[in-house]
């Protein structure tokens, strides 16, 4: 997992911020402004959004707006992409994760991958958006939620984008999640 330095501290909260415009690097510490800054940036996405994690951050990524976000941009936009690569689903499945659900039905435009041996004891986790905006922890234990988020930040995303696209190749289909028939 590439190391990625944060910028300065930014007090501003990420809802008036826009993807591929506003530079300023926020800081963040609490589930609550994780969630937030991911649902700003999921609102925003047009082409694809990647995220990497441990075990689906139930607390950012399962919940109502998250879900709608992503549903808004697989369906709106036929080429776009949302994948995930999550080191173990075991719990996301058993409580009923939003964003498997969702994948369930959206086979062609949503997908969730295992990273493949080397990266599944990685402690970051992160969520890029188009390429130029991303929320990273580098620790993401189960109540850490020390993060960073820029809605443009090209060159920090690429690299992110470079190593999920790598660990992607090299990833399985995460077979706890697909759709059993009924």
């Amino acid at each position: 997992m590439p190391k990625i330095p944060a910028l300065p501290f930014c007090e501003d909260i990420p809802s008036h911020f826009i993807l591929g415009e506003t530079k300023a690097e926020i800081q963040l510490s609490h589930a609550e402004e994780n969630r937030n800054a991911a649902l700003s940036l999921a609102s925003q996405a047009r082409f694809n959004i990647n995220i990497f994690t441990q075990d689906m951050d139930d607390a950012i990524y399962n919940n109502n707006e998250f879900e709608e976000h992503v549903f808004n941009l697989a369906t709106r936009h036929p080429s776009a992409k949302i994948r995930i690569l999550v080191q173990d689903s075991s719990s996301a499945v058993k409580k009923g994760h939003r964003l498997i659900r969702i994948t369930q039905k959206l086979t062609s435009s949503i997908f969730i991958h295992n990273p493949p041996e080397i990266h599944r004891s990685d402690k970051s986790a992160f969520l890029t958006v188009d390429g130029v905006g991303l929320l990273y922890r580098v620790n993401a234990g189960k109540y850490n939620y020390e993060a960073s988020v820029n809605f443009m930040s090209p060159q920090r995303a690429r690299k992110l984008d470079e190593f999920f696209d790598k660990a992607w190749g090299h990833s399985t289909r995460d077979q706890k999640v697909r759709r059993l028939a009924v």
